[in-house]
């Protein structure tokens, strides 16, 4: 039998995803102490036993060893900064962190997917690792998507949705259609998430056509009317002439080329990219308001999706950025 190179074998358990724990207990001086461990799992139903491991080297060792109790944390999937932080050498693990003591006088956070509170069993060594058996004393857990760690990074668990049926979505005969309905919930949360932003523009005096020009000189710099239209005309939304003379007026944007206001070009002025400005704060608020509570995978991975299905509908629309 041949040498198993280590970081083969490594890569080779990076094949198998995991989901991503922090585990606490105290040292003698009753102090907190926590890890980051992803080498959680489930021994018995009947008692209620569960298993983990901590290197031998590793700093908090004599801690889990002499303390006679831990607490496994399964982290959420908004818990990635909570992993790392537990994760790191040195530092004040439990710094911003909000926690409580339990049973044994356990440090318990007060966020996560699962927590199993447990009386430390066995302790077995296990190569450069002591492995620890709990009897698990009391549970909780929350509604909430784990952490989940695969090929040395992490990554989101998705629930897969068997129960929806095809043709469920929409019943054309009955003229109904329910929450299944992709497109119904792709323009909702555009109108909901668009309806933000609708007090600070009217304290503007800014109609949706109005704002949306502002936005493209804003990126676009200077453009013509011809320009404005081609940006414009998937939004349901048009320029008209009287709109740009109104903003001319109004002293938001100035012309840049003369001529005809089929001819000009026209971009923003002092005071009109000072609105678009704010404007834009406000609208990035909004964003981090809105994506507060979801994963930065969750939304890595929906800024992706939205980005194929606006590159599938193109119907050859010039990026704002372009």
């Amino acid at each position: 039998m041949g040498t198993i190179d280590p970081l083969e074998f490594r890569q080779a358990l990076g094949s198998f995803a995991t989901g991503v724990t922090v585990i606490t207990s105290i040292d003698q001086g009753n102090n907190p102490v926590g890890v980051t461990a992803s080498s959680f799992n489930s021994v018995s139903l009947d008692p209620p036993l569960v298993l983990w491991s901590l290197a031998k080297n590793a700093m908090s060792l004599s801690s889990f060893q002499n303390a006679g109790y831990f607490c496994v944390h399964i982290l959420a999937a908004s818990q990635q900064d909570t992993s790392n932080q537990f994760a790191s050498r040195g530092a004040d693990k439990f710094a911003g962190i909000d926690w409580r003591r339990g049973i044994g006088n356990l440090p318990i956070l007060s966020k996560y997917a699962a927590r199993f509170q447990c009386k430390t069993s066995y302790q077995y060594e296990g190569g450069d690792h002591i492995i620890f058996v709990g009897e698990v004393l009391e549970c909780d857990r929350v509604e909430e998507l784990p952490l989940v760690f695969h090929g040395g990074k992490y990554a989101l668990a998705k629930t897969k949705n068997s129960n929806e049926k095809p043709g469920e979505a929409v019943n054309i005969a009955a003229g109904t259609f329910s929450d299944q309905f992709f497109l119904y919930l792709l323009s909702r949360s555009h109108f909901q998430a668009a309806h933000k932003l609708q007090k600070d523009l009217c304290k503007s005096n800014l109609n949706k056509e109005e704002y949306l020009a502002l936005t493209l000189f804003g990126m676009g710099g200077s453009l013509s009317f011809q320009d404005l239209h081609d940006r414009m005309e998937h939004t349901g939304y048009s320029p008209s002439h009287g709109m740009l003379q109104d903003m001319l007026e109004r002293g938001l944007i100035v012309e840049t080329m003369k001529g005809t206001l089929d001819e000009i070009k026209l971009s923003l002025s002092v005071k009109g990219r000072k609105l678009y400005v704010s404007l834009l704060a406000k609208s990035k608020a909004i964003e981090e308001e809105l994506l507060d509570g979801f994963s930065p995978e969750e939304v890595a991975d929906t800024r992706d999706f939205l980005k194929r299905f606006i590159q599938k509908t193109d119907p050859g629309i010039p990026d704002l950025w372009q």
